[in-house]
């Protein structure tokens, strides 16, 4: 083997240790629950919660990251919301790089146990059971034996031994969610006063990864997560901060932040022909790499939202601040009209 063919094998297994110390996720983590948290499924107070993201990073680097993801949630028998009840859900997700497209694919399905424990609060713990899998397209690399003294032939015979290149392995993840909600819902106007606070853990079954001769656990990854909507009372404002960590083998992360949204419209709380709509603009700073200003818009039953992370750590002489883009798009029928809730019970 050419020493150009043993750096391309050296890059792979750096790649697939580099993917044990760390998952996917998104700047926006907040529209990704179950990604989160599988005790967050189905605490909502609303019907159902379908969310779809994607986010392009590191095209500094060319054909880098592409991340897709998609849930659906939702509360199963709640009609009084006062009584203990499940959460349901299901979520997958894709990721990407490179020439080889290496990269995993999951799909998880996330069962919750949701126990009001006042008028105002709710704890619930939550299951996830998932299947993932590893996989790289060899084919769309080229090889040191395929120079043909002008360029890089693909016709031509590599003579490489080609490893396995995928497997499949089972996931399991759990955790405690939190709700705390006092607001008031009045003719006129919200003033809804929210905290959740979650606590969850991945990888409980520390499955196998095994690429080329690399073999290694896959690290379990603690997630702990606190966000917030407080309505500032007599306006339209809101308040939305918020925080998470991760902490995954040897490797963490910190990201906070909040944004401030503004009601142009409330909701009619009698009929529910008019529906709220509302802007958000936010900041949020993941430690030591990158600041991210987003977006969101929601309009009915539908939230829009875009962020860009500008980096900011060592690699922005290469990335010249580029990080990535990332847009979701959410949609959630909530229990707000009386006449919409008596209808739909």
């Amino acid at each position: 083997m050419s020493f150009k063919n043993k750096s391309i094998v050296f890059v792979f297994s750096f790649c697939s240790f580099f993917s044990f110390a760390q998952d996917v996720h998104f700047s926006q983590y907040n529209e990704t629950p179950q990604l989160l948290n599988p005790g967050a499924t189905g605490v909502y107070s609303g019907y159902v919660r379908a969310i779809a993201n994607y986010k392009n990073q590191w095209s500094a680097m060319g054909n880098a990251f592409n991340t897709v993801a998609a849930s659906v949630d939702m509360p199963l028998f709640d009609k009084k919301e006062k009584n203990a009840h499940l959460g349901a859900g299901i979520n997958f997700f894709s990721d990407k790089a490179g020439d080889s497209n290496f990269g995993l694919t999951q799909a998880n399905l996330c069962l919750a146990a949701i126990l009001p424990v006042s008028k105002e609060s709710k704890f619930s713990m939550g299951l996830m059971v998932g299947g993932a899998q590893h996989k790289a397209n060899i084919a769309g690399l080229y090889w040191g034996n395929q120079y043909d003294g002008q360029g890089f032939n693909t016709a031509m015979a590599n003579n490489e031994t080609t490893p396995t290149t995928s497997f499949f392995y089972l996931d399991l993840g759990a955790g405690l969610y939190y709700e705390h909600s006092n607001g008031k819902v009045k003719f006129a106007r919200n003033e809804k006063r929210k905290v959740d606070i979650g606590v969850a853990y991945f990888h409980l079954n520390q499955p196998t990864q095994k690429y080329f001769s690399v073999t290694e656990k896959l690290y379990g990854k603690l997630v702990v997560n606190m966000n917030a909507h407080l309505d500032r009372p007599g306006t339209k404002v809101a308040f939305l901060p918020s925080l998470i960590y991760f902490q995954q083998g040897k490797a963490s992360e910190i990201t906070a932040g909040c944004a401030i949204r503004y009601r142009f419209k409330n909701e009619t709380k009698i009929t529910g022909l008019i529906t709220e709509s509302a802007l958000g603009v936010g900041v949020y700073y993941r430690y030591k790499d990158a600041i991210i200003p987003s977006v969101f818009f929601t309009m009915s039953d539908f939230t829009f939202g875009v962020s860009y992370d500008v980096n900011i750590s060592s690699y922005k002489e290469t990335s010249k601040y580029n990080g990535g883009v990332e847009v979701s798009l959410k949609y959630h029928i909530l229990k707000g009209a009386l006449f919409k809730q008596k209808n739909m019970i």
